[in-house]
């Protein structure tokens, strides 16, 4: 059959003979230079893995605006990550315990050095005192004048009435205030009437916090890491809460815990599902081929093709500089999906060594029996991963890039490299192994069930079929995970930052962090900051903004004016006149008035807790808009996030000049969800193009192309089915394991027919025997593989797995089941003497 590339019935020629021959002279060679090269492979690798980083800005194209704006933010700006320690008090009477632990440990923290905090406070109070110093200049020009005018009017009356002019029928003008008492009631840094005290506690809520500033920003975690490692050793160092008061709980909030908690997660997840996957994947291994030496046959080389993999990866021109958190996973996928090629080889040369055979016939029959379906295989799998290197989707062009090298080296060291291993290793304890009786392993009673009944096997398949399209119908871009909550680590919400994070922020009224819109210069600011209160009033924003902060409100303008308005104002408010004013617009009134000897003041003079967010490098702070999301349950829904981003930068853009950037995580949230639409489907679309064209070029434009590729499509259209029969969404982790499904799914179907092929014997279930067994072997690694995320506690890493599982497990129930059935049950009722594949041919 020169048309698919393979020997009907033959066996191994002279290339292969003189192939296997070469890699058993030169094996000492070959291994030592791949050793070597490993050396340097290995430290870039570790280097990668080092530079992990959990935050969901790594999946981003540079060029994603979130990423260009929180870039320039961090230009500019010298910090804005915070970590927020909060005390649940237990009770209001023990308020006073809690503050005294956040007061010895601040007092602790503050000795930290300058490059680890920039600042702790554990509430406003000299921000507060400034302000209240300076009330006055806080005031709006036109406010001052409005209370002097009504002041000077009362005064005016009382002076015409002392005179005995007939004023009877005339009320004295009001001394009322009240419009400008409300507007001004929360200026002194009360947030929506939330807290009204200047620490950083309530009563009502038993909890009390302090706040630090990380030094600078940074990417990957190392600071803040480095940080809160130090103030739980403070912590504990203090005595914990135990010390001061029974029944008091203490926890971690904001950006570094985010961090920290995401990473840990992250790396302990990686840890875990590489020990359980190594000491599961050799033990299934060992009991399969019964050979003791089998894992060291398999695992070195696969090892070496996975370090390459990343090192080719960190060089140009792929530039792969750190990992992220779709990356992370990656050796452990390689490694999982890369062993299915050794495997077959090897499974092969153990059937051989089982029939008598010596250790090289073994080998050369082994490396031309495995060869053109392995290969098909690789280049499928490689080729579903090099998609996604064609997106913009960082997170899925460094799985492309990687994975693919993977998948080529894995085949190519196992061609290459596991030959001279076996013929190392192998003294001849196969052959006192005797092979179990066929019927006696799953994989026999597959096949036995195939041969007895195909006609209920393929029906089976068409109902499945059917009902699978029927429940896939609906799918489409609703079913991509927009709750952002659901992808963070499991406990977050019961006892981790996410339930510490609330605490904050209903004690604040609004998040910690802002969003920052980073403009050009001042009057883009002020015009920007206009938009939105006007917005805050009559549009959408109202529900999810608590305030808008520009460098007017920390540093007033027309300051001489108002120092001029308030001398003034001193003048006509006459003791007669303080008398005829109510009690609440006398204490306003003084309010202003309080400090007699007010003067300008410029940005050198504010507290640092004032211009946090504003303040730059170059010591500017009119160049940045400070919007504070109000607390929401909404804000980790992906329609409101986006509503709520296109908003703020439609509002951004019309400040005259260059839109303002609208920085900060619901952008980079807002800009995930839009790549995973316009690249996932993209990717997948690309993925499944490549295996075709794959498939095709092996084994041609045949009956055997389109059994495989119908074996494909059958076991995708069964994962759709699956996700949607349990309500597994799509989120911008586990689509990748579409085009993994697509690639490796095929890897099962092409080498059960590559055998049936080579067998030259109509006898499906005979190819189901030999080399369905070793599919299932690879299944089976892949599938613990997968199946170890299941244990993680990141939840878009468990989705992944369960995803992936569940594609696994389709893919190899089609190849093993539905395609041999459907094959049996065609030779029978249509065919006497010419193969099935055969009589398409004649016929075309």
């Amino acid at each position: 059959m020169r048309e698919v590339g393979l020997t009907e019935g033959g066996g191994p020629g002279p290339r292969t003979r003189a192939f296997v021959a070469w890699t058993l002279r030169h094996g000492v060679a070959l291994w030592a230079v791949a050793l070597a090269l490993a050396v340097p492979a290995a430290v870039r690798t570790a280097s990668l893995y080092l530079h992990l980083r959990s935050d969901v800005e790594a999946l981003l194209p540079r060029k994603a605006p979130s990423v260009r704006a929180l870039n320039e933010l961090r230009a500019r700006m010298p910090g804005m990550q915070h970590l927020g320690v909060v005390v649940d008090t237990g009770s209001a009477d023990r308020l006073g315990a809690g503050e005294r632990l956040l007061d010895d440990l601040a007092a602790k923290i503050r000795q930290y050095p300058a490059s680890l905090v920039r600042s702790v406070r554990t509430g406003d109070e000299q921000e507060r005192r400034f302000i209240e110093d300076h009330a006055v200049l806080y005031v709006d020009l036109a406010d001052l004048r409005t209370v002097r005018e009504r002041i000077e009017r009362r005064r005016d009356y009382e002076v015409t009435r002392a005179m005995g002019i007939d004023l009877e029928e005339e009320q004295p003008p009001p001394l009322d205030f009240s419009e400008i008492h409300k507007k001004y009631e929360d200026r002194a840094l009360r947030k929506n009437g939330v807290r009204e005290r200047a620490r950083y506690s309530s009563p009502e809520l038993h909890t009390t916090m302090l706040v630090v500033e990380l030094a600078s920003f940074e990417m990957g975690g190392g600071l803040a890491e480095k940080l809160l490692s130090r103030v739980k050793s403070d912590v504990a160092a203090l005595g914990g809460t135990e010390h001061y008061a029974p029944g008091m709980r203490l926890g971690y909030s904001s950006d570094v815990a985010i961090s920290v908690e995401e990473l840990t997660a992250l790396r302990q997840d990686l840890s875990l599902s590489s020990v359980l996957v190594v000491i599961a994947v050799g033990l299934v291994i060992v009991l399969y081929y019964r050979w003791p030496w089998c894992v060291i046959a398999l695992v070195p080389p696969l090892l070496l093709a996975a370090v390459y993999a990343f090192a080719l990866g960190s060089l140009p021109p792929f530039n792969v500089r750190e990992l992220n958190a779709n990356t992370g996973f990656l050796g452990s996928i390689i490694i999982g999906n890369g062993i299915n090629f050794g495997i077959l080889l090897l499974a092969r040369h153990v059937e051989e060594r089982r029939r008598g055979r010596t250790v090289f016939e073994s080998l050369v029959i082994a490396s031309w029996g495995a060869r053109s379906g392995t290969l098909a295989a690789s280049l499928a799998a490689g080729a579903s991963y090099a998609a996604l290197s064609l997106t913009g989707f960082q997170g899925f062009r460094q799985f492309g890039f990687i994975g693919g090298m993977g998948m080529v080296l894995s085949w190519t060291f196992a061609q290459v490299l596991i030959p001279p291993l076996v013929f190392w290793l192998d003294r001849g304890e196969q052959r006192a192994v005797r092979p179990l009786p066929p019927r006696a392993t799953p994989v026999g009673m597959i096949a036995s069930l195939v041969s007895r009944a195909p006609g209920v096997m393929t029906a089976m398949t068409v109902v499945l079929v059917v009902l699978a399209g029927w429940q896939s119908r609906s799918f489409g871009s609703s079913f991509i995970e927009t709750d952002f909550s659901k992808l963070r680590r499991a406990d977050t919400w019961v006892s981790g930052e996410g339930y510490w994070g609330r605490r904050m922020d209903e004690l604040l009224g609004s998040y910690l962090t802002p969003i920052d819109i980073l403009t050009d210069d001042g009057s883009e600011t002020r015009s920007i900051a206009a938009h939105l209160r006007s917005d805050m009033k009559s549009g959408s924003l109202s529900a999810w903004v608590s305030r808008v902060v520009t460098a007017d409100d920390v540093l007033p303008p027309d300051q001489p004016a108002k120092i001029e308005e308030e001398n003034r104002l001193r003048r006509v408010l006459t003791p007669r006149i303080r008398s005829e004013m109510a009690e609440d617009e006398r204490k306003l009134v003084d309010r202003f008035l309080a400090k007699p000897d007010v003067v300008p003041f410029d940005a050198r003079d504010l507290p640092p807790g004032l211009t946090t967010g504003l303040r730059e490098r170059n010591g500017r702070i009119d160049r940045a808009v400070l919007v504070f999301p109000r607390p929401s349950r909404a804000l980790w829904e992906g329609e409101t996030i986006e509503r709520f981003v296109e908003s703020l930068r439609a509002v951004a853009a019309q400040s005259g000049g260059r839109p303002g950037r609208v920085a900060g995580s619901l952008p980079v949230s807002r800009d995930i969800l839009q790549g995973v639409r316009r690249d996932g489907p993209m990717a997948s679309l690309i993925a499944f193009l490549g295996v075709v064209v794959t498939v095709v070029a092996v084994f041609r434009l045949t009956a055997i192309s389109a059994v495989v590729l119908g074996s494909l499509v059958i076991g995708v259209l069964w994962l759709l089915a699956t996700l949607l029969t349990f309500g597994v969404r799509i989120n911008f982790v586990n689509f990748i394991a579409f085009p993994i499904t697509f690639g490796i799914g095929v890897d099962y179907a092409v080498n059960v027919m590559t055998r049936y092929v080579l067998d030259g014997v109509r006898d499906v279930s005979r190819a189901i025997r030999s080399t369905g067994g070793a599919v299932a072997l690879c299944s089976s690694t892949t599938i613990i593989g997968y199946s170890s995320l299941l244990l993680a506690k990141n939840r878009a890493l468990w989705s992944f797995g369960l995803l992936a599982v569940f594609g696994e497990v389709a893919c190899l129930t089609s190849a093993v089941i539905a395609l041999p059935a459907a094959i049996e049950l065609w030779n029978r009722r249509h065919l006497t003497g010419t193969r099935w594949y055969e009589h398409f041919r004649q016929k075309s």
